[in-house]
């Protein structure tokens, strides 16, 4: 992975049915517009040029209320009932097409940190011989995640009920998991409800 990070393709997941929010979420108002598309444009501010978006059966929706998806490369998991990790090989699948260079995963209802994130992630993988770097905040792991591309790899040969955090955790076990301190408390959330959510968006 020598390159630069704007060029490592990032996965955001965005096919959950939402059922804890009881509204989907990359739809939330934000800013002044939907969650997902402000996401989208911290992405590319911050020069990312490969962002591939998994929706499921909410897809219809977001193309209609986020018309710049159509710029965006996007795939639709037919079954995303079988889970988050059906989706990450849906969006594995589609940079496979473009790119041999390992991939960013990043859930929607996380709010995209800023660039020092990851470029910290990047580096980490760089320097080591990890196969997956991860953001911790004061002891509290979280997303993005980086995948090599021999981890994404694998990844695709698993059955579509594994879980990412399992996986990493038998990366964990073998050495191959690099955990990197970040100072951006993002990485922590994973706004599922109401609550959360309301409460996320009066932080400064």
């Amino acid at each position: 992975m020598k390159f630069e990070i704007k060029k490592i393709p990032i996965i955001i997941l965005a096919a959950g049915d939402s059922q804890r929010m009881g509204e989907i979420k990359g739809l939330l108002d934000y800013k002044g517009k939907p969650f997902l598309e402000y996401q989208i444009e911290s992405l590319m501010e911050m020069g990312f040029w490969e962002v591939v978006v998994v929706l499921g059966k909410d897809f219809k929706i977001y193309q209609e209320k986020i018309p710049k998806l159509k710029d965006i490369v996007k795939t639709v998991n037919p079954h995303p009932e079988r889970g988050q990790f059906s989706s990450i090989q849906y969006g594995l699948l589609e940079i496979s097409k473009v790119s041999q260079s390992g991939a960013f995963i990043l859930p929607v209802d996380v709010p995209c940190p800023n660039r020092t994130v990851w470029e910290l992630l990047t580096k980490g993988l760089i320097s080591s011989e990890a196969n997956v770097s991860i953001p911790e905040y004061k002891g509290k792991k979280g997303h993005p995640v980086l995948l090599s591309e021999e981890f994404k790899q694998h990844l695709l040969t698993c059955r579509t009920d594994a879980r990412l955090d399992f996986e990493i955790k038998k990366q964990q076990e073998m050495e191959k998991a690099k955990i990197i301190s970040v100072k951006d408390i993002n990485i922590t959330y994973n706004l599922n409800t109401l609550e959360e959510w309301e409460e996320f968006k009066v932080k400064p």
